[in-house]
């Protein structure tokens, strides 16, 4: 069992916090899972939702007719690409275009630290499983770590150019994607490294396992890999004509630590099993298209076996289970602007939801039916997934919505925006 620190109670306060021991990679263990076998294939019936009370999407954002954050974070002076909360969701750290990220009180909006460190776009920025420390990254590959009792710097790396970094669930452990291809793993604070070798493609996207034991990557070329961390060797390759054959857009993993839900700019949808190496296609956006393309003209089914990319093409931008592991519920967001929510065990559509705008992320919220969208209209949104009603919306974005977050008790939504704010939403 992994050995965790008790938490403290915020990472901004003066007490003293000590720090885990450096073997968290080693508990990092194997175990069984269960194995996919097959599914249960029903005839899909798309199921109309009602219609958004927000009518047809904004065209021009300035005209919002309200504002629902109770906190609108301004300090950044370009989008601001990504954020989290800390546990307690009293802080939100934030990294944008300007090369800056900041930490500032998610109820008031003071500035409590400001990282200038950086020389490039920061892509990333959040805390650890326990908010001991906070990494933030920026896209030319440099990482700082800092403890969060005293915002001291205690690890920092150059990597090369980035595409992803995230922390461990569990562990004091930093894991990241380089443009290189190689996979990277570090246990903080002292630095130890593990490097999973590239294929020579780049890996686009990962996902931990919720066991916290396997790495799931998707690269450039499709591939979908799962990697052993203690080890770190590869386990399961998925490929073949089922599965993508186009870059990786989003994954997700379901809570029995097997199967895997993704997305690409193929515009599949795909259900793998870790285990198997199984494939089931879920969706396909751009079978429909494509056919009527061919049936139009041969010009455009040339296109199509060329491999060039239509403007009607569409694909899934984020993919998420529900966490519950008694269904296997699924949700889909698209480039179009389209969820769909998913029966996947027995590969049922539920539900079909047309936003108007594209999604950018989607959560669902813990213990909960609700997911909550981030549309890039400016608009977040939360949908009922039983009934797929729009349960509520929350405006104040004047731009795209770039990155979402939910705190751990579920009662605020950290946004990040293209209009270089980040708002805080009470979403109880």
């Amino acid at each position: 069992m992994i050995q965790k620190e008790t938490p403290p109670t915020s990472p901004y306060m003066d007490q003293h916090v000590e720090e885990l021991e450096d073997n968290d990679l080693e508990l990092i263990e194997n175990g069984d899972v269960e194995v996919l076998d097959s599914y249960e294939v029903e005839e899909i019936e798309e199921i109309e939702d009602d219609e958004d009370p927000m009518g047809e999407p904004h065209e021009n954002f300035e005209q919002m007719e309200r504002e629902d954050a109770s906190c609108i974070f301004d300090r950044h002076t370009a989008s601001v690409f990504t954020g989290s909360l800390s546990k307690d969701g009293n802080y939100a750290v934030t990294g944008g275009e300007d090369d800056k990220a900041y930490v500032w009180n998610s109820r008031t909006g003071e500035i409590v630290v400001e990282c200038s460190e950086h020389r490039d776009s920061v892509v990333f920025a959040d805390f650890s499983h326990d908010d001991v420390y906070l990494a933030t990254g920026d896209m030319n590959g440099i990482i700082k770590v800092r403890k969060t009792s005293d915002n001291q710097i205690i690890w920092d790396y150059d990597m090369g150019d980035a595409l992803w970094m995230q922390w461990h669930h569990h562990a004091h452990v930093l894991l990241a994607g380089s443009v290189a291809g190689e996979v990277y793993m570090w246990r903080i604070p002292s630095g130890e490294c593990k490097i999973i070798q590239g294929f020579g493609r780049k890996p686009d996207v990962a996902s931990l396992m919720p066991d916290g034991k396997k790495l799931v990557v998707g690269y450039e070329d499709g591939t979908i890999r799962v990697i052993d961390l203690r080890s770190a060797t590869v386990l399961q390759t998925i490929s073949g004509n089922l599965a993508h054959s186009d870059a990786i857009t989003c994954l997700d993993c379901y809570v029995d630590n097997n199967i895997i839900l993704s997305g690409g700019v193929d515009g599949k949808v795909i259900v793998s099993a870790a285990n198997t190496g199984r494939v089931r296609v879920l969706q396909n956006f751009n079978h429909n298209v494509d056919r009527e393309m061919a049936d139009a003209n041969e010009e455009s089914s040339d296109m199509e076996a060329s491999g060039s990319r239509s403007s009607s093409s569409n694909w899934a931008e984020s993919v998420a289970f529900m966490k519950d592991s008694s269904q296997q519920i699924a949700a889909v967001g698209t480039l179009k602007g389209q969820i769909f929510i998913w029966d996947v065990a027995r590969e049922v559509l539920r539900h079909s939801i047309d936003q108007g705008s594209g999604v950018a992320k989607i959560i669902w919220k813990l213990n909960s039916p609700l997911i909550y969208a981030a549309g890039l209209d400016g608009i977040l949104r939360c949908y009922d997934g039983r009934t797929a009603e729009c349960a509520k919306t929350y405006l104040g974005h004047v731009d795209d919505i770039l990155d979402l977050h939910l705190s751990t008790d579920g009662k605020r939504a950290l946004t990040t925006s293209d209009d270089n704010t980040a708002r805080i939403f009470e979403i109880e």
